[in-house]
């Protein structure tokens, strides 16, 4: 770099300072070292010690003794009562105790003698306790306006309520035992619409002797319409409901009837099936489900109904009979199958006394 000119006339060059570089090199050192030096005092702190001689430095690494194992202290006890569990014997459960039977005397009377108020003078009259009366008819005739959709379809209901009127308040004036009759399977209304129609071998509707038409106890529509009939009967006040033309038909040329889903191999488990379902929904309502039934069936000298002392014995609250025309000893028949309390739930008809039954 070219400089002014001195008075002898030459021209003076000032080239880079050496000095200053070398200063401001010692400068960031000794800065390095005193931040370094901070450090280590920080760091190093609690190994310095100060004596009378000077200052002492205890290197961690250089230690031989073994570091101190960690203190435990003693554990926590806590202290408590024993805690004694006693278990209460569990109570026996308490049977749930059957319908009570009771032995009846029943009168039948007319659905005109209900109308008219003088059935309880007939059952008083008589010496009985308990009335009789057929709600549905062998030809599916109802003596009351039910609710069914299918009695209004058949146009089977009665002209008036005054019946079921009747019912009611004698169930709620007397102590009279009301047995409502019901023929279930003889329905020729039925028969006729084919539902359930009990058919012959060649395709046709059969007759039984008489000439009515039968339904089936294996039909679904037939066993839900009778199950919808018997459940009005019991809101109506009736304490009993008996099934006549229980089964399926056994009397005329039953020889031409034809196996098919209305009337089955096995005619036992659709009648046990039925008679098991009204069993329990009228014993829900506190009513009684009974079956009129025969000698024939009873003692098994005829299958064909499908009905069986085992049947009536299991699902029957009480058994309805002819009079015993050959001294049949029907308690024994039905105790033996197991029928309990069987004085109390077999209802007889005493011949000599026409609608009496003991």
């Amino acid at each position: 770099m070219a400089g002014g000119k001195n008075r002898y006339g030459y021209q003076e060059y000032r080239g880079r300072s050496g000095g200053r570089t070398v200063l401001i090199f010692i400068i960031v050192l000794l800065a390095v070292l005193l931040a370094a030096g901070a450090a280590f005092m920080v760091v190093m702190g609690e190994y310095i010690k100060y004596t009378d001689t000077g200052v002492e430095i205890d290197w961690p690494w250089l230690s031989g003794e073994p570091s101190a194992p960690p203190e435990f202290s003693d554990p926590v006890v806590i202290a408590t009562e024993d805690v004694v569990v006693t278990q209460e014997p569990s109570p026996e459960p308490t049977p749930t105790p059957g319908p009570q039977y009771e032995p009846i005397g029943a009168v039948t009377v007319s659905a005109a003698q209900l109308r008219g108020g003088t059935a309880a003078q007939a059952a008083s009259a008589s010496g009985g306790n308990a009335l009789v009366v057929e709600m549905k008819n062998a030809s599916g005739g109802l003596a009351w306006q039910s609710q069914a959709p299918l009695a209004v379809t058949l146009g089977v209901n009665a002209g008036d309520s005054l019946t079921a009127d009747a019912v009611r308040v004698l169930s709620q004036t007397t102590e009279l035992h009301l047995v409502a009759r019901v023929h279930c399977f003889k329905d020729p209304a039925l028969a006729k619409a084919r539902i359930g129609t009990i058919m012959t071998q060649g395709g046709n509707i059969w007759y039984d002797r008489i000439g009515v038409c039968w339904t089936s106890p294996a039909s679904q529509q037939v066993s839900d319409y009778l199950s919808t009939l018997c459940l009005e009967l019991a809101e109506m006040g009736f304490d009993e409901i008996v099934l006549d033309d229980a089964g399926f038909p056994d009397d005329g040329q039953v020889n031409v009837l034809a196996v098919s889903e209305n009337r089955p191999g096995d005619l036992t488990v659709p009648v046990a099936a039925f008679y098991q379902r009204l069993s329990g929904e009228l014993g829900e309502k506190g009513v009684i489900l009974s079956v009129q039934t025969t000698e024939r069936a009873l003692r098994g000298d005829n299958t064909l109904s499908g009905v069986t002392a085992e049947v009536l014995a299991q699902q029957a609250g009480r058994v309805w009979l002819p009079a015993s025309a050959q001294g049949t000893d029907y308690a024994a028949l039905l105790t033996a199958v197991g029928l309990e309390d069987a004085a109390s739930r077999i209802v007889v008809e005493n011949a000599s006394a026409g609608s009496w039954y003991r």
